[in-house]
């Protein structure tokens, strides 16, 4: 016979995993001495993750009572229990109303279906989340016994409803994060104070594959020139630690002698993060090739931040890597001048580092070429 505590481990188990519910269904059945049981899960908005069960009954079965019975079965009171009530089918209905119904004559009495009980252990908006279990009269009808064994659950599995359908919104989010990331062609590393890869676009893997200038061994980034790697490692370190500058930039030489990479090393802010793991991401590595031609699309950003043309202008250069100094010899105007624009904006982006506003136009602006 399975324990309080053996069905309750069941339940925190099928949190991250939907396909445990199955299991824990399965064991309350037979907890409780019953033959059948139903299980429904809709605490979260995304209908993907509605999860539903079912032990003891066939797909026939199923089919046949939400066609025909489901509307006036008199035990489909239950549905509109309050949240952490639990009842027997006698106290849904009285035993002779039970059995003068066309639910009971046609359907549960030829299953061999006597008595139950259930109940509800979570309501949202996206619908009501609950339990119930079935058996006939070998069995006896269900009473307190069977319904204290549900009562005991019912916190936990209200808390592991809630968890699942966090976890379950989470990893949509996380999905449609990594997703949008994966399309653009800069690669693009989160990773923690000690630089594992928390993450890695598509183009950062194709990147450190090559192993041009930088690769990942042994879940971390490296830059392949020992020099550069210290430098590189300083600059996450003292990123994470909220030291220093919260943009580096950092020239990457490549064993193909092609143009060096800038990395652009950001911090990232912790507030609203999507979590990638247990750890949080500490620093953000933006990795761009000057010669690769990609850039933001420039009418894109106007259009999104009305930048003036030599404003979006110096945007995409910011994106690719060049500093105020560099874009101040590339366009002939003063560094003054440079530095004006970029406050400017700054300001119109409702940023205030450049890291930030970099960040933003990564995840804002379309890219050529995809």
């Amino acid at each position: 016979m399975v324990t309080t505590s053996e069905l309750i481990e069941l339940i925190y188990a099928a949190v991250p995993d939907a396909s445990r519910w199955q299991v824990f269904l399965e064991a309350f059945v037979g907890a409780t001495g019953c033959k059948r049981g139903t299980f429904a899960l809709n605490a979260s908005e995304a209908a993907d993750w509605m999860v539903v069960c079912w032990c003891g009954w066939q797909d026939h079965e199923i089919r046949l009572y939400h066609e025909r019975y489901a509307a006036n079965d008199p035990w489909a009171a239950a549905n509109n229990m309050l949240e952490g009530e639990v009842r027997t089918s006698a106290e849904l209905c009285s035993q002779e109303e039970f059995k003068q119904s066309t639910a009971y004559r046609e359907y549960y009495q030829p299953l061999g279906i006597e008595s139950g009980f259930g109940g509800v252990f979570l309501r949202t908006s996206a619908g009501s989340s609950g339990i119930k279990v079935a058996r006939g009269n070998e069995q006896g009808p269900c009473g307190e016994r069977e319904t204290s064994v549900l009562r005991s659950l019912m916190p936990h599995l209200r808390r592991a409803a809630i968890l699942h359908g966090e976890l379950a919104s989470m990893r949509v989010q996380l999905a449609t994060f990594t997703g949008h990331l994966d399309r653009y062609p800069h690669p693009f590393l989160l990773t923690d104070a000690d630089s594992r890869v928390l993450y890695a676009n598509a183009a950062a893997r194709e990147v450190t594959a090559l192993r041009d200038g930088l690769v990942i061994e042994t879940g971390r980034v490296m830059l392949m020139a020992p020099a550069r790697h210290a430098e590189f490692r300083e600059a996450i370190s003292e990123i994470a630690a909220g030291c220093g500058l919260p943009l580096r930039r950092l020239e990457v030489a490549r064993p193909s002698r092609k143009v060096s990479y800038r990395l652009l090393v950001m911090n990232v802010p912790t507030s609203g993060a999507l979590p990638l793991g247990i750890a949080q991401p500490a620093a953000a590595v933006l990795v761009v090739d000057s010669d690769s031609g990609k850039e933001p699309d420039l009418a894109i950003l106007r259009e999104l931040f009305s930048l003036t043309p030599a404003e979006d202008r110096v945007t995409g250069r910011l994106v690719l890597g060049r500093s105020v100094d560099e874009i101040a010899q590339e366009t002939g105007t003063s560094i003054e001048t440079v530095r004006s624009q970029v406050r400017s904006i700054l300001s119109k982006t409702g940023t205030t580092r450049q890291g930030e506003m970099i960040s933003l136009v990564l995840r804002m602006a379309p890219f050529r070429n995809l």
